[in-house]
């Protein structure tokens, strides 16, 4: 964890991340397409598993503990201030860049047929490929 002094340490073990995992999903999605990352890419950046980010994106997670510690991992791999995923859409600019584009079929509250989930999955194996050789 990076070096924020006394204050800004228990202000972030404050933030029970767990009670916003809705719009930590939605913004944390906006934030991968904003950066153009894959969740295969943002799995590599923070030592996340890819499994467990699509736990994130479904706002999904078994433990408070381990869903907290993930968030924070995620903020501090990008240094960011502790509470960006809860106030994100005020920090995010209205049209994402031109050529950044990221691709997610894990939302908050999605239900798909079983034949456009197959195909989605997919899809989903393709930009995994594609994104070990783009970043």
């Amino acid at each position: 964890m990076k070096d924020i002094g006394e204050w800004g340490v228990k202000y972030i073990m404050n933030i029970n991340f767990f009670e916003h995992r809705k719009t930590i999903a939605q913004n944390l999605i906006s934030f991968i397409r904003m950066k153009g990352y894959s969740k295969l890419s943002l799995s590599k950046l923070t030592g996340i598993s890819r499994p467990t980010i699509d736990q994130i994106l479904k706002a999904e997670s078994p433990s408070q503990t381990t869903y907290n510690s993930q968030i924070r991992k995620i903020i501090t791999t990008f240094d960011l201030p502790e509470d960006y995923f809860i106030t994100l859409t005020q920090n995010m600019p209205e049209q994402p860049p031109s050529l950044a584009y990221a691709y997610s079929d894990h939302g908050a509250d999605l239900e798909k047929s079983a034949v456009a989930q197959e195909m989605l999955d997919g899809l989903d194996n393709i930009l995994d490929i594609y994104s070990m050789y783009l970043k």
